[in-house]
């Protein structure tokens, strides 16, 4: 009840002040500072965000910052997926900003973290921080940091006399740690920045309260407001699986709704309070679980070592702390110190090495505890007027998270505001969709099963190319994701189309994305492919699209480094079926679709691997109900013809592909698999049988079954295809 009143009587001088705010024309500025591409795939859902509500900001930067591997090609893509859905949002909202706008101001900030002292050289993005902060206006810069600090403590390094003309809101916690030197110098040396710290405040935004909406739990906001909308709601569930994380929005909601100059009143970022020192801890040599100090504090090692003629600021050790590493630093007179920061009340122990032999193998260990930043020591950082931090109090904590409540109560209400701009995505060609089959719901229903089994991924670096447009069907676009390899630019790969499953009429491409970048990782260029469902189209209209996207993928083999002597097809349950099916039917032109596109290029595959697909409709072996009659067009007594044609069984010939079947341990999910390796055996040509004992049908969705699954898939192929 003391929260509620708390938060009521904010809101009331939260209405006051965002009136003012409002009579104020000009938007504000800001720069983003971002590590996407890095370590955490929320800051893609937090720029798809950003661009949806570009017209609400002047924006002035795109910084590619550390920590990880992000590029500023990872701003690029998401920039290139909002300029496919452009055309739409810029109809609903003319002051969206443009595609090209923001190319034109994305730029590439420092790529590794900061040694020591805190920073190193400049780079464009910090140079282009100081050259907008330097511009005459009556607005304050807001520098938004979603990774790393180490571009911004550059730009206060080179031109300090920026901070009077700049704000910072800083999505902290586990970024603290990998900018921790960044942190250092900064606090150390411009305290009187005026600066949020969100350490974790911000997990608000995504972390469930009491009072969560149900229809935005967990995937149900992906279902119900992003899915099949344009090619950004497309795209959005490669992160988290379509789980709302963007940890880094509230810098944004922070602006969007509320009174930006007053931290402590409630706003979609947070609320805040002013603190006037920031922890900071420094042991002078190993320290252990009687030492305890703020979670979010700096703590700091130093160790007593050999004079040695090392290059000031170059890393001369390493610390590794709960499975991360970091590196330690030289800093004169005997003297090697090392920097972390614990994001969590936790237990921290560490282990360093060198080969310096005073340094290897020390070890040690820590408490850290809430709330941060804990009471004044005298090592600490002594912080001016304008730094905030989390509220420390425990009633504002959720699930240990310091000050999250203040954020996780408005969560109905901003992505409610953000439905609104999805609703302007909503296809024009009206749809039908069944969600009955989704990966998650799948998982939920086998792991009652199997309660081992784990959702499979596939982390290689690959090439992707989202939401390629492949035909059209009157004003109906098609679409299809492209993965292919990383590296050698003008090298050749074989193809494999791959074919989602859901009875025809449910499921999606992106259900295929885990086995096109296994794939790509293999050297094959794999395409995930959109067709239409039963509730939009019947036998054989499936076949046309399906056909259509092996000539797309011939027609564009130089853009996707495609061999288009060698393309197979993969599918899995109805997708099986239907690899099958264009698999016996090469050189048929029955089944290629009149005035569709890319007519001049064959559409004929190599090789087939079917994933537990049905052969024959009408077989002994076979017991195809509801969801093959909706798709066939009848029951068998009402289309026969539809359902003798849509057999693989039926067209098995002297044309047909080498096929490989990875069947699970359900034997209807076989039917006229014996019958057509009969006819196989016949005609001569080559087949393979795998079988997984005691699987589920959708197997190939888990560990541990997926990895043996691709195994001898790849190997399939790389034999049929004869790749070295």
């Amino acid at each position: 009840m003391m929260f509620r009143i708390y938060l009521s009587f904010f809101f009331i001088g939260l209405l006051a002040t965002t009136s003012v705010w409002a009579q104020n024309d000009g938007k504000p500025r800001i720069i983003v500072s971002t590590d996407i591409g890095g370590t955490d795939p929320d800051d893609n859902q937090s720029m798809i965000h950003l661009l949806m509500y570009s017209d609400c900001f002047e924006i002035e930067g795109l910084i590619s910052s550390p920590f990880g591997k992000g590029r500023k090609k990872d701003i690029l893509e998401m920039i290139d997926l909002y300029e496919k859905d452009y055309p739409v949002l810029s109809k609903k909202n003319p002051a969206l900003r443009s595609p090209e706008e923001l190319r034109s101001i994305s730029k590439q900030g420092v790529i590794a973290e900061a040694p020591y002292r805190g920073y190193s050289e400049s780079t464009e993005g910090s140079d282009w921080i100081v050259s907008c902060a330097q511009k005459k206006s009556e607005q304050p810069l807001w520098i938004l940091v979603w990774g790393g600090l180490e571009d911004l403590a550059q730009a206060l390094h080179d031109a300090p006399e920026i901070k009077s003309n700049i704000r910072v809101f800083w999505i902290g916690g586990a970024n603290k740690k990998w900018s921790i030197n960044a942190y250092h110098y900064i606090a150390q040396n411009h305290a009187d920045l005026w600066f949020i710290e969100s350490n974790a405040t911000y997990r608000g935004w995504f972390m469930e309260d009491e009072d969560a909406p149900k229809d935005m739990h967990r995937i149900a906001y992906y279902d119900n407001y992003i899915r099949g909308r344009g090619a950004m709601g497309a795209d959005f569930i490669h992160y988290y699986a379509g789980h709302i994380k963007m940890g880094d929005t509230p810098s944004l909601g922070y602006l969007l709704h509320g009174n930006p100059d007053d931290p402590g009143s409630e706003s979609w970022g947070g609320v805040y309070t002013r603190i006037a020192h920031s922890s900071k801890t420094v042991f002078q040599g190993n320290s252990s679980f009687r030492d305890s100090v703020p979670a979010y504090g700096v703590v700091e090692w130093q160790f007593s070592g050999p004079e040695e003629p090392i290059a000031p600021d170059s890393a001369c050790f390493t610390m590794e702390a709960l499975g991360q590493v970091w590196p330690g630093y030289y800093i004169g007179n005997g003297t090697y110190a090392i920097r972390y920061s614990s994001k969590k009340s936790e237990e921290v122990t560490y282990k360093t090495s060198s080969t310096i032999k005073e340094l290897d193998g020390l070890t040690g260990g820590f408490i850290s505890t809430a709330p941060w930043p804990g009471d004044e020591q005298p090592g600490d950082y002594k912080l001016g007027e304008n730094w905030f931090g989390d509220l420390p109090d425990e009633k504002f904590f959720l699930d240990g998270q310091q000050g999250a409540r203040t954020l996780s109560i408005h969560r109905a209400d901003y992505l409610n505001d953000w439905a609104k701009r999805w609703a302007w995505l909503e296809p024009t060609v009206s749809i039908p969709r069944d969600t009955s089959f989704t990966l998650h719901g799948t998982y939920l229903k086998e792991r009652k099963y199997r309660p081992y089994i784990r959702i499979a991924e596939s982390k290689t670096p690959v090439v992707s190319s989202l939401d390629q447009e492949y035909d059209r069907v009157g004003d109906r676009p098609l679409f299809l994701d492209v993965f292919r390899p990383e590296g050698n630019t003008s090298k050749r790969y074989p193809g494999v189309l791959l074919i989602h499953g859901g009875g025809w009429q449910s499921g999606d491409k992106s259900q295929m994305h885990t086995i096109g970048k296994a794939l790509a990782a293999k050297g094959y260029v794999a395409v995930a492919v959109e067709y239409r469902l039963s509730l939009e189209a019947k036998y054989p209209e499936a076949v046309y699209d399906l056909k259509s996207a092996v000539r797309w993928m011939r027609a564009n083999a130089d853009k996707i480094q495609l061999d288009t002597k060698h393309i197979a097809s993969l599918g899995t349950s109805a997708g099986g079926q239907l690899a099958s099916l264009l698999g016996v039917t090469n050189g048929n032109p029955d089944f290629e679709g009149p005035g569709r596109g890319n007519a001049e290029q064959l559409s004929d595959v190599q090789a087939v691997v079917n994933i537990d697909g049905t052969l024959a409709f009408r077989h002994p072996e076979s017991s195809e109900g509801t969801a093959a009659s909706n798709w066939l067009d009848g029951t068998y007594e009402q289309n026969p013809t539809n359902w003798e044609s849509a057999a693989p069984l039926n067209h098995t010939s002297q044309n047909s592909a080498p096929i490989i079947f990875l069947n699970s341990s359900i034997p209807r999910f076989h039917a006229g698999r014996d019958d057509m390796i009969k006819k196989l055996d016949r005609y001569g040509i080559y087949w393979e049988i795998r079988e997984f004992p005691d699987t589920p049908h959708p197997y190939w969705f888990f560990d541990p079954w997926f990895q043996p699954m691709m195994d001898y898939t790849v190997t399939f192929l790389d034999g049929i295809f004869e790749v070295e």
